[in-house]
This record gives C-alpha cells, structure tokens and sequence, in this order.
C-alpha cells in the first residue's frame, strides 16, 4: 500500500481518540492487542489479513500509550500529596524550565526529586508548576529546597479546555506557591541537560541582540518570530492578529527551521566541510535550534521532518512529505500521546496537512503554471497558500476560540510576505549584531520599520466589515 506508514500513524492517532472516549480498561486492551498480534504472526502469509491486523494493532498501540500515559508509578510525587491538603511539603530537585518573570512574579517548572513531610523523606519524580510571588534570579538546572503547600490546579475554564487540562498534558499535577524567599534554598549541585543549558544560554545572548537593537514593542515580536519567545507581546497585538487570522506568524515555524538549515549549510559550504559530515553538523543545528526556540509543537514537527529530509539526502532517497508528517506526529505523539488535544498540535499539523494536500489540486484545475505573468502567478500562489491553510485550521480555530476569520486570505496574502522580510532580517540582525556593530543598526533599523509596517496593515484589515466574527 502506498505511504502506508501514514495510514499506521493514522490508526495510531485513531486508538488514542478511542480510547479517550471510552472507558475500556488497560488490560482489556492488552489483550485485544496480543490476540491480534497472534493472529497476525499466523497469517504472516496472507497479505489482505496481515495489513488488517497491522492496522489494527496500530490503533491498539495508540490506545495503550494513551492508557500507559495516565498510569502513574507510586513514587510519582501527586501519590504523596492528598486533596485539600494545607501541609507543608518540603521538595528536593531542580529547574526543568526557563523562569519566566512577569508583572514582578516568577514562575517554573520544577522536577522534584524527594519530597519530605516534618522528618519523614522519601525518593520521588513528577513535575511542579511553582509560582513566586516576587522576582527571583533563577535559571534552569537550579537544584533548590522548596517548602511550601502543594495544590491541585484550578479547572478554569478557557475556550473549550480548562488550565487544568492543559497542565495535565504538560504531566504537571501540582502548583506550589512561594510568598517568602525563605521558602527557596538553593544547593550546589546543578540538574538538568547540558544541552539545553547551552540551547538557554544561547537563547539568552540573542535577546540579548535583539533588544540592544530594537525598541521594546518590535523587540518583543521578533524574538516571538525567531526565537519563539512571545511574553513580551501586549495582549492588544496579540488580539488583533487573533482578528486577522495571523497569529501564527509569531510562532516558530518550518520557515524558520529551513532559514537556519540554509545558513547552516552555507557556511558549512564556505569552510568546505564535506557532504556527510555537513548533512550531520546541520542535524545538529536544527535540534540546538529547536531547543533554543523552546521546544513548541510547531517546532517538533518542522524539526522532525528537517532530520527526516536530510538524513534521507544523506542515504540518497527521495523523502516522502507525507511520511515525514506523520514521523513528526509520531515522535512527538510516542513522547506525549495527550499532545494530540492541544490546540497547537492540531493547527500546527492541520495547516501543513491541507496546504501539502489541496495546494497541488487548487493550483491544477486553476491551471496556474500557464499564467506568463510572474508577479500574477505569485499573488495567486500566495493566496491558493493562504485559503489551503485557512480551510485546513478554520474548524480548529471556531472550535476552540469562537471567532470565524473570513479576512484570513487577503491578511496573509499582505502580510506574509512581510513577515518572511523581518525574519530574514531578524535572523541577520542576530547574526551580525554580535560581530558588526554598524550592520547590526542596519538591520536593526530595517526590521523595526518593516516591524511598524506590518502592525499598521494588520489593524487596517481588521476594520474592513465582517473581517472576523464571534459566536
């Protein structure tokens, strides 16, 4: 069957929504699973019944990694705390996220590793969301000594899922808050990857760029635009993108990851290092990237299919698009099989899914490739871009937001453009800024006009009448 490991994953994605309906029981479908897996093992010959029972035990590995995900060891650290419980818990670990400060509040996710109640110490995992209520300097990989009460998250509603929900998709099931600095005390040792230690740092130095070029507004957008950072964003700005359809332009994206796979390239080029060895260093890039940018969904599956596409350059295959979709939706759905509730990863898979699939077909029976006009051909290639992603995420975005955007098409087409102009020179500003002062004002100067051009257009199209409606 052709692209049959889009049609496993399928199934795979299948099991999980199954079962996420359903009350059937861990090892009812274990049982189900092994069955089909005998079954299978004694019709390897017959190839109709073989491919069935594949498919089949495909949905029941979804299934079961969903089940498995719920399932948690009794050293997990929400086993030791009770509901409505006002003790003090002492817990031991470190920092597993970037602290993130705002309106002089800290918080983080902290990864314990013991736990202690009055004298009694016991080993333990599982994450924490703790919240501070004043600044801290406090980086990732910090081992601390937090004391402090222990709750289960607020259910609050928002859209069609609760903060609840979404911290359970995180495996976060405990908020901690901290009101007195006495309850922070910190240790020696370090925890945490070095790898990310170094992605943070680096993260670090090119905000660093970016704000000691930037004001502090078109700062904001562009580290969203490169680095995937977007605390530093009004909720006004935010909102009227919501409006226009065009919020995804300050999440990191494909184009982003395919931007630091060219450069990589080029420069890997420019020292003349060879094919193998540069296919492998710009493997390397794209997961630093990844990891730099924090790790989103959208970033995932750009990166999977980035590693996919280069390694099968590097074996001489032709990569499938199809195939690396769906290997990207399984590496990140094997992880964490509850990501495939978040909205996120439905937009993010939904709009590469309907561009990849009804791009190709809209552009043939419109017979574009006979128009002679260029600069026609490419306004009608952006928009057939544009209306493929809209009707690919249109339903998520109703669903989820309540908001139907019908200006979608003519935002991007205006838009887009512009935002592939200021992350090119974001990515330039970050390049040069450290090395050439005076290219670095250039950019700088150019990215923050093209900056205020964009947010300009984008509030001139939300005023046209019935741009997006509520319901």
């Amino acid at each position: 069957m052709k692209r049959s490991f889009v049609v496993l994953v399928a199934f795979y994605c299948l099991g999980i929504i199954l079962v996420s309906l359903t009350q059937i029981s861990f090892w009812l479908i274990l049982g189900l699973g092994i069955t089909a897996l005998v079954i299978a093992c004694i019709n390897f010959r017959n190839n109709y019944i073989f491919m069935v029972l594949v498919f089949f035990l495909a949905l029941i590995l979804g299934a079961l990694s969903l089940k498995n995900s719920y399932i948690r060891h009794k050293c997990h650290i929400s086993n030791f705390v009770p509901y409505n419980d006002d003790t003090i818990y002492s817990l031991g670990g470190f920092i597993d996220s970037q602290p993130f400060t705002e309106n002089k509040r800290t918080s983080f996710v902290f990864r314990a590793q013991e736990i202690q109640v009055d004298k009694l110490k016991w080993r333990c995992y599982g994450k924490v969301l703790v919240n501070v209520d004043f600044p801290q300097d406090l980086n990732y990989a910090d081992s601390l000594i937090l004391q402090g009460v222990l709750r289960r998250p607020y259910g609050f509603s928002s859209g069609s899922s609760s903060y609840r929900d979404y911290l359970y998709r995180q495996e976060i099931y405990l908020v901690m808050h901290i009101k007195n600095s006495l309850q922070i005390i910190p240790r020696l040792n370090k925890g945490g990857s070095k790898l990310i230690i170094f992605s943070l740092w680096l993260r670090t130095r090119m905000e660093q760029v970016i704000s000691r070029y930037l004001p502090e507004l078109p700062a904001g957008i562009l580290s969203a635009m490169v680095l995937g950072q977007r605390r530093a964003i009004p909720w006004l700005v935010n909102n009227s993108m919501v409006k226009s359809g065009t919020v995804h332009i300050l999440v990191v994206s494909g184009f982003n990851v395919g931007i630091v796979a060219f450069i990589a390239n080029l420069l890997l080029k420019i020292i003349r290092i060879r094919r193998k060895a540069r296919i492998i260093l710009m493997v390397i890039c794209l997961l630093i990237y990844c990891l730099t940018t924090g790790a989103s969904n959208p970033v995932i599956r750009a990166t999977v299919m980035g590693v996919v596409f280069l390694l099968a350059h590097l074996l001489k295959r032709e990569a499938d698009i199809y195939n690396c979709l769906a290997c990207a939706a399984l590496f990140i759905l094997g992880v964490n099989p509850r990501q495939l509730f978040d909205v996120g990863f439905q937009l993010s898979f939904a709009s590469v899914l309907a561009i990849i699939y009804l791009y190709p077909k809209i552009k043939y029976t419109f017979r574009l490739d006979n128009c002679k006009i260029r600069v026609l051909r490419f306004i009608c290639e952006g928009c057939l871009v544009s209306l493929c992603a809209w009707i690919g995420t249109m339903g998520i975005i109703a669903y989820n937001f309540r908001i139907i955007t019908p200006v979608t098409v003519l935002a991007n087409i205006l838009i887009v453009p512009l935002a592939t102009l200021i992350t090119l020179c974001g990515f330039s500003l970050v390049l040069c800024g450290s090395f050439c002062p005076f290219l670095g004002g250039i950019f700088g100067t150019t990215t923050a006009m093209l900056i205020t051009l964009f947010l300009n257009i984008n509030a001139v199209v939300i005023r046209i009448p019935g741009a997006y409606f509520y319901f």
